[in-house]
């Protein structure tokens, strides 16, 4: 089984501040929603470079990690990989797709999250790319299909005919409502592409989008920015981070445009492990200076 199959909930999760917004509200306002009630389905980190009054003010960036922790798999690899940049001023976002086997320092960047947790990892990615990471967000296997399934399910713009056995993606061209089984057999399908992984990775970023647009669509008015906030209240783990966090993050979350975010691979080189193409440094710098990609 893949174990970058997860990444696409991390984009889920940059949803749930849809719900996020309406639950703190709820509880500012005195109404009772319970926080962590259940099984946990994701994790939430506030790294020190976030802003001292709570959510950025600015644009900031969060690193969306995929574990592949599950039963039988020693070790929590960071196999999904998603760097996002956001600027709230302009509504904007780009998303930088980053493969599991890119080098960094001598060693596939993946093992980072084994190594140290989400914190280690957003240090990794942060060294590469030459930004500050303020968030982090982390799923496993299981966390993905209970998110997917919790909200209903969305529907994804597939772009080509899918028929692969190793993962049971089946699927015709055009749009498709999917609900937690079937989105982890879109994010899993590798061997319908010849270049593999990358193809599979740029699916998976565009079915986090779609996750967006989702969840946006259902969290149209007060009640169902609360149903998704206290379903997401529910199953998220916090680190560091507080109600108001949450608050201002899914104000900003909900006024994105989901047709202006970008969505990148991480250019790389061949080889088992992926050595950063020459070309990423521009990229870099176009993405370190307002988020917003002027020259690519």
């Amino acid at each position: 089984m893949t174990r970058r199959i997860v990444k696409i909930a991390t984009g889920i999760v940059l949803s749930l501040a849809l719900g996020v917004g309406a639950l703190a509200s709820a509880w500012l306002a005195g109404i009772h929603v319970p926080i962590a009630s259940g099984a946990t389905w994701m994790k939430v980190t506030k790294l020190s470079v976030a802003d001292n009054a709570g959510a950025p003010n600015g644009n900031f960036y969060i690193l969306f990690i995929g574990s592949d922790l599950r039963p039988g798999v020693g070790g929590a690899r960071g196999d999904a990989l998603h760097l996002i940049g956001v600027n709230p001023s302009q509504h904007a976002a780009t998303l930088i797709n980053i493969p599991r086997d890119t080098c960094f320092n001598g060693d596939k960047v993946n093992a980072q999250n084994a190594a140290g947790g989400p914190r280690r990892q957003a240090d990794a990615i942060s060294q590469m790319v030459g930004v500050p990471i303020s968030w982090v967000i982390e799923v496993d296997f299981a966390g993905f299909t209970s998110i997917i399934d919790g909200m209903g399910g969305f529907t994804v713009n597939v772009p080509t005919q899918m028929h692969d056995t190793y993962s049971g993606a089946y699927f015709s061209p055009g749009p498709q409502h999917m609900d937690g089984t079937q989105a982890l057999a879109f994010s899993r399908d590798r061997h319908d592409f010849p270049s593999s992984d990358l193809v599979r990775t740029q699916n998976q970023g565009l079915l986090l989008l779609n996750a967006l647009s989702g969840m946006q669509q259902q969290a149209g008015g007060a009640s169902g920015e609360f149903r998704l906030l206290a379903l997401f209240g529910r199953h998220a783990q916090l680190d560091g981070v507080g109600l108001t966090d949450l608050y201002r993050l899914g104000r900003i979350a909900h006024h994105l445009d989901a047709s202006k975010i970008r969505n990148m691979e991480f250019p790389t080189a061949g080889g088992n492990c992926l050595a950063t193409a020459g070309s990423a440094s521009s990229l870099f710098a176009d993405f370190r200076d307002d988020v917003v990609l002027q020259t690519h």
